[in-house]
């Protein structure tokens, strides 16, 4: 259970959640407190839909590899297509596949400590598409500029 004792997708249920530690890549780069922070609608694992995917790879961790893509996160290569090609195509009042796809990089990169050029890419861009809709967020801004300095260790 973490401290704030946050309910994970936010159904209406009893169960809460606390993420487990952040590879150490990732923990040395991404310092700001939201990246820690379940409560915080707009920083990376706070909204439903990033909790429930970083929830979900969290019990999965052992399937996600130092070469895993940002694409191998999704079901099928049409599902990473279409949510890919969906970036930023909805109304701004209203959930973009943008919170997806930037729920399932940091994720990412949390558990692995790496993220694919073409993974960072998307995200980048869906991070472009969260700051629209949030008039420039603080949140999304440092997760843009710490997603842009990001290099994985091996580069």
């Amino acid at each position: 259970m973490n401290t704030q004792g946050v309910e994970v997708g936010g159904s209406g249920g009893t169960e809460e959640w606390g993420m487990q530690p952040a590879h150490p890549s990732f923990a040395a780069h991404f310092t700001d407190p939201m990246y820690n922070d379940p409560a915080d609608e707009w920083a990376p694992f706070g909204s439903d839909e990033a909790a429930d995917v970083l929830a979900e790879w969290e019990e999965r961790r052992e399937a996600l590899t130092s070469s895993t893509r940002l694409r191998d996160m999704y079901d099928s290569e049409k599902d990473w297509q279409e949510s890919v090609s969906e970036i930023g195509t909805s109304p701004l009042d209203t959930d973009d596949e943008a919170t997806w796809v930037v729920a399932r990089a940091f994720t990412l990169l949390r558990l692995t400590g790496q993220i694919d050029d073409e993974g960072k890419a998307v995200a980048l861009r869906g991070l472009d598409r969260l700051l629209q809709e949030t008039d420039n967020a603080r949140e999304y801004v440092q997760q843009k500029r710490d997603l842009e300095s990001w290099r994985n260790p091996t580069e």
